[in-house]
């Protein structure tokens, strides 16, 4: 077998356009060919009639007497594109303009004179004056009533707080005026006015209070729990669920007068402990009036 080898694309497009050049002049070649023979043939039969002749020939229309138009030839492929020209020499780079030059320095002035200062000299001391006469002795005013002793100020009202706790269980209520007593005080500053076996605070000193509370609802029971300033409703907290234990709890911002009273109030059975302290109040002074 022949080994072909991979002419370049240029090469093969000339050898391409050279076979369809030479098949083209070979197909009109072989036309003309053909029209020369067939008008030789024509020529050959017909003959040129005599001048002075009355035969058939001499009343041929000369048209007649031409021969078949050729059928037209293929017209010729387009030529190759032509090569572009060489490029152009590359024009001269303009001459680059001189840098102007730097003009003169401005001399620089002299500077002025320091202006005087503003401040005069100081003045001569004046002539001591006369001495003033001596007045005469007044008479003694009538002595004041001794006043009343001042208040002394009340630091008590900086120390006003208590936290206390229940240690045991509660016993079981149903009336929700009933008041929750506690038994031990956490803490209970001087100046603090509460007491356990009602478990109710008394303002001494009148101003904004913070009060909390948490109480343990005892399982099997509900809880109702609230916050109460006089006889006033405060705010509440309740547990229903009679399945476990549940923390019932509130806070509150009161303006207390001095003699007002806080206290808590319950319905059901509170749970209580010695040792983790699941029921407990708190308040505290926040500002004295």
């Amino acid at each position: 077998m022949f080994r072909s080898e991979r002419l370049p694309d240029r090469k093969r497009a000339d050898r391409y356009h050279h076979s369809k050049m030479h098949l083209c002049f070979a197909i009109t070649l072989s036309f003309v060919i053909l029209l020369r023979n067939s008008i030789t043939l024509r020529a050959t039969v017909t003959g040129p009639a005599p001048a002075d002749s009355d035969g058939l020939g001499s009343q041929v229309c000369p048209m007649c007497c031409q021969g078949i138009a050729g059928t037209p030839g293929i017209p010729g492929l387009p030529g190759n594109q032509g090569q572009y020209g060489p490029a152009g020499v590359k024009g001269n780079t303009g001459v680059k303009g001189q840098k102007g030059e730097i003009g003169p320095i401005g001399a620089v002035g002299s500077p002025g004179r320091k202006g005087d200062d503003g401040i005069g000299l100081p003045g001569k001391v004046g002539p001591r004056g006369p001495p003033g006469l001596v007045g005469t002795t007044g008479e003694a005013g009538v002595k004041g009533q001794k006043g009343d002793p001042g208040e002394t100020p009340d630091n008590s009202a900086r120390l006003v707080a208590f936290t206390v706790m229940r240690t045991s269980d509660s016993d079981t209520s149903t009336n929700a005026e009933t008041r929750l007593p506690f038994e031990q005080t956490m803490t209970l500053l001087q100046g603090t006015d509460f007491d356990l076996a009602t478990g109710t605070f008394t303002c001494t000193v009148p101003g904004t209070y913070v009060f909390t509370f948490s109480v343990c609802k005892y399982y099997r029971n509900s809880l109702y729990v609230h916050l109460r300033r006089n006889n006033d409703w405060v705010v509440s907290g309740r547990s229903t669920d009679s399945g476990s234990n549940e923390q019932v709890s509130g806070s509150a911002v009161l303006v207390l007068n001095r003699g007002d009273s806080v206290y808590l109030t319950m319905a059901g059975k509170v749970y209580g402990t010695s040792t983790y302290h699941y029921t407990s109040f708190s308040g505290f002074l926040l500002n004295a009036k």
